[in-house]
């Protein structure tokens, strides 16, 4: 299969020396190693013709330059709520965020909204509070919990100085505003419907 893999680094998992050798010989026979590395690499993502399955076979580095080079196609494989799904949940950290947030905004937006909905859970509330934590001042975020005990125990551990500092936020919502409903272990998590987040009424969360 012909992907656009424009930009990607090709990047090789850590078992793979990347520096250099002082002596000649180990550095020729190490370049040698990554070159026959990344042919062989090359030649299964070209042999792949599932858009996500060709994905996985990249370092992780490279999973969203190479959904972005090759949207159209996910969307034709079916792919294309499992992938943003996927990489949305391995990039997004209440710390930390992989790439705009416009874009998953944009990304989340040209879902199928049934498609997406039916890689969760069943909401199971008409109506609810929810929570986050993150980075103090990203309130606005696509990523919540009904889980209030949970949001609480965040609020001691985020507050921390060491950890750069956090906030928790609370805001009320409806089933309707759900696009997706992931059950975990430790805690729900509930991915927003961006337009509803953009105009939602935000509050500091209190215990």
């Amino acid at each position: 299969m012909q992907w656009n893999v424009d930009g990607l680094g090709f990047l090789y998992r850590p078992d793979v020396f990347t520096g250099s050798f002082d002596s000649k010989i180990m550095q020729e026979r190490h370049d040698e190693k990554v070159l026959k590395k990344l042919t062989a690499l090359k030649s299964a993502v070209a042999n792949e013709n599932n858009p996500f399955a060709a994905m996985q076979l990249l370092h992780k580095n490279d999973h969203l330059r190479f959904f972005q080079n090759n949207i159209e196609a996910f969307r034709n494989a079916g792919e294309f709520e499992k992938t943003v799904l996927t990489l949305y949940g391995k990039l997004n950290a209440p710390f930390g965020s992989g790439g705009d947030a416009e874009e998953w905004s944009a990304l989340f937006m040209s879902c199928d909204r049934e498609a997406l909905a039916q890689l969760g859970s069943p909401v199971p509330f008409k109506s609810a509070t929810v929570y986050r934590g993150s980075v103090s001042g990203f309130s606005r975020s696509l990523s919540w919990t009904p889980n209030k005990s949970r949001a609480e125990k965040f609020a001691v551990r985020w507050q921390d100085p060491n950890l750069g500092s956090g906030d928790i936020y609370e805001m009320d919502i409806d089933s309707s505003n759900v696009l997706i409903y992931i059950k975990r272990s430790r805690e729900d998590e509930i991915i927003m419907a961006p337009e509803f987040v953009k105009e939602a009424t935000i509050r500091p969360f209190t215990s």
